[in-house]
């Protein structure tokens, strides 16, 4: 925001004594959320009773327990965070992907200060300075032969897409069908349940006959064939459905799916027929975005000028739906009481800053270094000591996946409770086979720290057997 004479906002934030203090203050944080860069193990049984007491009480209150035993005390430093029990964690997946900066990092928790001195919530109808600043930020940022002009921000992955969702079908109608991919994610509200390629999370709901799912990219195929699967099935429905299918949804890199891509070639041609078809083309980054080697995922594979919406979020701690002009919805379509805190917004923008101004990106920058890093140490132990304890490792940037055992839900879950108790946390992903999925903190991570994750999983497939 440019300074503004006479505005109060300006003249606090820029005040002395509200400078020493948040100085004074930030200094205190760092202090002792450093003393949680360990891992680190509960001793007490007292403190541990206490604390499997109030888990038992949340899940009570929720109606189904969490999957891991959980509850961060909400401090923590780099890739490591505290939880109520003392104890302390190496977190490999970060809240499923939002603290890609870690824990307690200070520039964010600098902008959280900040936006502690406005009110809470900002709206679509009285927004305030910092949805222009990381709009502009945003847009800024897309790709010089990216057609996307316009930003709307919303607090939940969610509801970027149902706003993805409505605006193609507003400019495609009457057609409101939608193609997806097979084991693709969208979310958990009506309609993108229905989207999502999963019937375990649309248990007991009713769907509408929206979507059609077309075979993803296949490894096995090929390029040629997978294209040809996808594409025939996609112009045979359209001929089944005349006028009806008015957009093609699909994740560059699958994240629930279990961290599958394609190469350039696959998404051209794919993009080419659709754009033939007169299909919309929503690419869902919701889990990749600031992952890969550059910002959007569609400009890691050069993609920028097929896409006319790409929704984004978790790691960018606000949620966007950026679209073209030519697909801009009328008044009314789109709105929400809520478009983020303006704390949140502060810090998204500040993360951006950061991810295009600190050298994440490009094939020698951090995020690719890092990943080779991770990447190659799997490697290392499927080929080495965990021959026939590791299978397939999938790995894109800050999305590292792989296989243990026999790739089947239970044994992968009992790994990750097992890494869970070592002191590391990562999550799964997938279907057949399920993985073990790591979105890491590598906006701060070290190479040490990659080092200190891979050793404790070694120890960790090893105790079990193969």
């Amino acid at each position: 925001m440019s300074s503004q004479p006479g505005l109060i906002r300006d003249r606090l934030l820029n005040d002395p004594e509200y400078q020493a203090q948040k100085k004074a203050l930030l200094a205190t944080l760092q202090k002792h959320s450093e003393s949680t860069r360990s891992i680190h193990q509960t001793s007490s049984d007292a403190v541990r009773e206490e604390f499997a007491k109030t888990l038992k009480h949340l899940s009570e209150m929720r109606g189904r327990p969490g999957y891991f035993p959980f509850l961060s005390s909400g401090i923590g430093a780099g890739p490591f965070v505290e939880l109520t029990d003392g104890s302390r964690k190496l977190d490999l997946i970060t809240g499923i992907g939002i603290n890609f900066f870690g824990h307690s990092h200070p520039e964010l928790m600098s902008e959280l200060i900040d936006g502690t001195t406005s009110d809470v919530m900002q709206g679509n109808l009285m927004p305030g300075y910092e949805a222009e600043e990381i709009s502009t930020k945003l847009l800024s940022l897309v790709g010089k032969e990216s057609r996307l002009k316009h930003v709307s921000l919303f607090c939940s992955g969610t509801m970027a897409n149902e706003t993805a969702l409505k605006i193609i079908r507003q400019k495609k109608f009457p057609a409101s069908r939608i193609f997806a991919f097979e084991d693709c994610f969208a979310g958990r509200s009506t309609a993108m349940q229905e989207i999502t390629d999963s019937p375990g999370y649309r248990d007991g709901q009713p769907t509408y006959g929206e979507v059609c799912y077309l075979p993803y990219y296949n490894e096995k195929w090929g390029i040629d064939r997978s294209v040809d699967l996808a594409v025939s099935h996609m112009q045979w429905e359209m001929t089944r459905h005349p006028k009806k299918y008015a957009g093609l949804m699909i994740e560059l890199i699958q994240g629930e799916g279990g961290f599958r891509y394609a190469p350039r070639e696959y998404y051209v041609r794919l993009f080419e027929a659709a754009q033939k078809a007169g299909l919309a083309i929503w690419a869902d980054e919701i889990q990749s975005f600031g992952r890969t080697t550059e910002l959007f995922a569609y400009q890691t594979f050069g993609l920028e000028k097929y896409i006319d919406v790409v929704t984004i979020g978790k790691l960018l701690h606000a949620c966007a739906t950026l679209h073209t002009t030519d697909i801009c919805p009328r008044p009314g379509l789109v709105a929400g009481t809520f478009t983020g805190s303006f704390a949140s917004l502060r810090t998204g923008r500040r993360i951006l800053e950061i991810l295009s101004e600190q050298g994440y990106y490009g094939k020698d920058g951090k995020i690719a270094k890092l990943s080779h890093h991770f990447e190659s140490g799997l490697e290392k132990l499927k080929n080495g000591s965990c021959k026939g304890r590791i299978g397939v490792i999938r790995a894109i940037g800050g999305m590292i996946g792989f296989e243990v055992f026999d790739g089947s839900a239970e044994r992968t879950k009992a790994f990750l409770m097992k890494l869970f108790d070592a002191g590391v946390v990562a999550f799964t992903a997938g279907h057949g086979p399920y993985i073990v999925r790591c979105l890491p903190p590598f906006g701060v991570m070290k190479e040490s720290e990659i080092d200190l994750a891979l050793s404790i999983i070694e120890t960790c497939l090893l105790a079990e057997n193969a």
